[in-house]
């Protein structure tokens, strides 16, 4: 049987997301990509509506704005081409989601691959996790070095089968047994990633597909029972002693425990490594202000591309030795501000506001509606994730990719829309 040209596309899709997923080497992973990213945009011919361009227009700003702060500073060529990447790959990503969508232009198409795919990374995940694990004696760390520490992937398919399960017109896994086993894999599959970033984002993603973020009366009312939860949960942690390095659960709740702190920490001893291990986000934040004071004017543009941040003492951070100038912050905010300044900063904030405004699109398009609470959703786990993940500009995870699939569902379902309008009038 021959491949419809659309599951020509859905394959290269795949193996993308496989690329960004499993090719460790930056360069060489951004390098593939960009080729996958012109073959897709020559094909589609570089189309794309006029709102996406300015919603994009937004991150090549902040590049500019990165590029022409490093001439002032002067990094070395390394430094400067390591961060050129950092900041377009998100872009490169994006562009690449946008026109595979556009290529295979059926969203049930693309809906059912990446549930199939999470599904597949899922079961991968427990079998390597049952067959490489020692749960005689391990702890958290131990289990997410071995296994892997997150996987974007398979939040996106829970939501998508949530999805379908509450809207039947997004139902695309036939068979009530099967969407039963998918669905418990991949829910087996999270858990077992003891990930913080995967459990907040599912809770946004899922809270998004239900039209639950909007800042209404019924999203204020599951907003608050959310905050709720999150309220009661670290009342009870701290209302308990949790070894931090406990077995598995406890080391979990730890992570948990620590988590408010571990972003924000006016007073870090040094000696007391554990203590700056455990604060290692809100310490390098710290380092960065401490450079930024002393030249304020840094804050307006910043320190532009290649600047590196004094951590004061050479740090055990990689296997070839310590460290002391790092590249990269956990804090993509600060990361961002770093970089390119207020200004940067104001930009990816509106790039954020504008992907969170989609769900409060007027339309009677159920496609419209959906596609748009999806982006809502993306920005809210993106603005919680630049916090401890680097955002955005996480270069580990599939994301931007998803955003660039999603920004073009909702774009192609608004085209549909007024074309079937116009033709109505007609």
């Amino acid at each position: 049987m021959k491949l419809s040209l659309k599951k020509i596309w859905a394959i290269l899709f795949i193996i993308s997301i496989i690329i960004q997923r499993e090719i460790a080497s930056i360069e060489v992973n951004t390098v593939i990509l960009t080729v996958f990213t012109i073959f897709f945009l020559i094909i589609n011919k570089g189309k794309i509506l006029r709102q996406d361009l300015e919603l994009l227009s937004f991150l090549v700003i902040i590049i500019l704005i990165g590029i022409i702060s490093a001439l002032f500073n002067k990094p070395t060529t390394y430094d400067f081409i390591r961060d050129l990447i950092y900041f377009t790959k998100p872009l490169i990503l994006i562009l690449l989601g946008y026109f595979t969508a556009r290529s295979i232009n059926d969203w049930r198409i693309i809906i059912k691959t990446i549930i199939y795919l999470g599904f597949t990374y899922a079961i991968y995940h427990i079998l390597h996790t049952i067959i490489f694990t020692d749960f005689s004696n391990t702890s958290v760390a131990n289990i997410r070095k071995i296994n892997g520490l997150s996987n974007v992937i398979e939040v996106y398919a829970i939501a998508l089968v949530i999805l379908g399960l509450k809207t039947p017109f997004f139902n695309v896994i036939k068979g009530k047994n099967s969407k039963t086993i998918i669905l418990t894999t991949l829910v087996l599959s999270f858990i077992l990633y003891f990930s913080r970033t995967m459990f907040v984002s599912l809770i946004f993603l899922i809270l998004g597909v239900l039209n639950y973020l909007k800042l209404n009366k019924k999203g204020l009312k599951y907003l608050a029972i959310t905050a709720i939860f999150f309220i009661g949960l670290y009342a009870y942690l701290f209302s308990i002693e949790i070894k931090r390095n406990g077995d598995t659960i406890d080391g979990f709740l730890y992570k948990l425990k620590i988590a408010p702190s571990e972003i924000f920490s006016p007073k870090i001893n040094l000696n007391d490594h554990a203590q700056l291990w455990d604060h290692w986000r809100a310490y390098e934040a710290y380092c960065a202000f401490q450079s930024l004071n002393q030249t304020p004017v840094s804050y307006f543009n910043g320190k532009g591309l290649g600047a590196l941040v004094d951590l004061k003492f050479a740090a055990p951070l990689s296997s070839d030795g310590n460290i002391r100038y790092i590249p990269i912050l956990h804090n993509g905010y600060v990361f961002v501000l770093y970089k390119t300044g207020i200004i940067g900063l104001i930009l990816y904030l509106i790039f954020l506001v504008y992907l969170y405004y989609q769900a409060y699109r007027k339309t009677k398009s159920i496609e419209v509606k959906t596609f748009g609470n999806i982006l809502s959703a993306t920005a809210f786990y993106l603005i919680f994730s630049s916090l401890i993940i680097t955002g955005l500009y996480n270069l580990k995870e599939e994301t931007a990719i998803l955003l660039g699939v999603f920004l073009y569902l909702k774009t192609s379902s608004v085209l549909k829309r007024k074309y079937e309008n116009r033709n109505h009038w007609n």
